[in-house]
């Protein structure tokens, strides 16, 4: 009982700050990347009666969104397009990866940690999980897109472990379901570095396992690769093919071209892991984020050596994943937006998936000391070390968030002044919205039409309608 007591303020207390936070500052107007998806997108194809199965599985930038797409239509049809309240489904996705990581994290500590030091202990990982460094997966509705994805793969990756290892046949259709609704239906872009950093965990798992390998294991192994094969083509067949974006959707060549530019766009990327963007911007040069991230990935590799040497592997291997995922990500990330600017991956957004890399080593290290209480004082202090580093950056950032948040605040709520004045609105003030201003007058002037958002009229059915204003 008291375990779970610990367990639950644990996890309720980072949640319920980063709920607050949410709660206050969250957009009640599409922003951002929500008005290409109205005009001349799904929602525009829902008011004019057209809407078909082929819009939600439309690409956007060599990305599916199928699993977003389908909880705003939900969204429309019985709460007007309510934008806030996806935003506010974010802190439970959260939650859910919290609960999926605390599963693994008390199997690795016991029996030689008692409950009630595990469950404490886990607030620790969960300070990072419930971080406003990822204030852009928690202030607009597309948001989602950015955070969705985590827990679904790491629920792939829980189940793929159990259907490899242990081979029973009521492990598959959790195994195999699981990996299509992460690929196909919430992945996003987070997909792409999915079947690297799986593979790369299960090589190796295979590495660790070699001598006591079975038939049976490849075969499920060839199973596996089949099947996420079969997903892989589904997904990318015709993605080209009226998409949202169809210009070039990677920046490889001038990668290629410029090979220091891009290394420093990528450590700047996981510097930004540990300190925002805003905090970044007040206090540290660009040069300081890259030896900043040049630091992070050192410890990524630390980390790795280190879940080897302690043959962490015999508890778990979802710590090992999550720095792959987390640094494959960025790679990834890298590519696909090094064109843009090379201070530009250090977004917000991409932080919804480089913290739970800052996860896995906390997790690491926590394992590591809580299992060599003999260890000398100098070994001891060198993990001590990043968790202090990684902690004051999440400190200094969340002072900073907290400090910003009502101007975020504030601007928002111009936003939302300016949308029920469409029709006065200049371009100017249009661009606030980050997108074209004719296509934000055209998509907001749809939402007038169609009655939704903003413009929606009461609806018993809208629950706690805080945003609810008659046209």
């Amino acid at each position: 009982m008291k375990a779970r007591l610990l367990f639950a303020l644990s996890l309720l207390i980072p949640f319920t700050l980063v709920f607050i936070y949410v709660w206050t500052t969250a957009a009640e107007v599409p922003f951002r990347d929500d008005i290409y998806l109205i005009k001349g997108g799904f929602v525009e194809s829902y008011c004019n009666g057209s809407l078909s199965l082929a819009d939600f599985w439309r690409a956007s930038a060599g990305t599916r969104l199928p699993g977003y797409l389908l909880l705003q239509f939900i969204n429309i049809k019985w709460f007007g397009m309510n934008s806030k309240l996806i935003v506010l489904l974010i802190p439970f996705l959260m939650s859910a990866s919290a609960f999926l990581i605390y599963r693994e994290y008390r199997k690795s500590l016991s029996p030689q940690r008692s409950p009630e030091f595990i469950a404490a202990t886990f607030i620790i990982p969960n300070l990072v999980i419930f971080n406003l460094i990822q204030w852009e997966g928690l202030t607009f509705s597309y948001g989602f897109v950015f955070q969705s994805p985590i827990p679904f793969f790491i629920a792939t990756f829980l189940c793929l472990e159990l259907f490899l290892t242990k081979g029973k046949l009521n492990y598959w259709p959790a195994a195999f379901i699981t990996t299509a609704l992460a690929i196909l239906i919430f992945g996003g872009s987070h997909s792409f570095s999915f079947a690297p950093a799986l593979g790369t965990t299960f090589i190796c798992y295979v590495l660790t396992h070699r001598t006591t390998l079975t038939k049976d294991f490849w075969k499920r192994f060839f199973a596996i690769g089949v099947f996420m094969g079969a997903l892989a083509f589904l997904y990318l067949n015709n993605i080209h093919k009226n998409n949202y974006f169809p210009d070039t959707l990677h920046h490889i060549d001038k990668v290629l071209s410029n090979p220091l530019d891009a290394l420093l766009f990528l450590s700047a990327s996981f510097g930004a892991s540990v300190v925002g963007v805003d905090a970044a911007n007040a206090y540290f040069s660009f040069q300081g984020m890259v030896i900043l991230g040049c630091c992070v990935v050192l410890l990524y590799i630390m980390g790795g050596y280190l879940f080897t040497k302690a043959r962490m592997y015999k508890k778990t291997y979802l710590p090992f994943y999550l720095l792959v995922q987390s640094f494959f990500y960025l790679v990834f990330m890298m590519l696909g937006r090094f064109g843009y600017g090379i201070d530009y991956g250090m977004a917000s957004r991409y932080t919804c998936v480089s913290v739970y890399g800052l996860v896995a080593l906390v997790w690491l290290f926590i394992f590591i000391l809580s299992n060599s209480e003999e260890a000398k004082i100098r070994w001891r202090t060198m993990l001590y070390a990043p968790v202090v580093l990684i902690f004051a950056g999440i400190l200094l950032t969340s002072l900073v968030e907290w400090r910003i948040q009502p101007y975020r605040k504030a601007n928002f709520q111009e936003l939302h002044q300016i949308a029920l004045q469409i029709d006065k609105a200049t371009d100017k003030k249009l661009s606030g919205f980050e997108e074209r201003p004719t296509l934000v007058r055209q998509s907001l002037m749809i939402l007038k039409d169609c009655q939704l958002n903003i413009y929606r009229m009461k609806s018993p059915n809208c629950v706690n309608d805080i945003t609810m204003v008659s046209p």
